[in-house]
């Protein structure tokens, strides 16, 4: 198997997060405007929780209560976010819930078989 190293730099945990989100959603066939991207990177980044709804909001990635409600359903909808039964809360799906460190790798398996 050969393998290929490329180095990506960001500055800092959400841009890494869109990254690393943006590279799944690319090879799992996912398409995400910038906005969702974002609002999905802040989730991992901070976790889905009322404080980091109320980031969002307040720093003007989303407008309104319900653009996020929205983009929730959507993110929802192509299993990026999946909602407890028993609380009714949402959680990352297990692939992107990541505990993010300064430098992370990635492998990617391609296959033709």
């Amino acid at each position: 198997m050969q393998l290929i190293k490329i180095k990506k730099k960001t500055n800092g945990k959400v841009e890494q997060a869109k990254l690393l989100i943006a590279l799944f959603c690319l090879l799992s066939n996912i398409k995400l405007s910038d906005t969702e991207l974002t609002v999905l990177a802040y989730f991992m980044v901070y976790r889905i929780n009322r404080k980091t709804k109320d980031l969002i909001l307040s720093s003007g990635i989303l407008k309104s209560e319900d653009s996020l409600k929205n983009t929730m359903s959507k993110l929802k909808k192509f299993g990026l976010l999946v909602r407890s039964v028993d609380s009714k809360e949402y959680f990352l799906r297990k692939e992107l819930d990541l505990i993010l460190s300064p430098v992370m790798g990635l492998l990617i398996k391609v296959d033709n078989s």
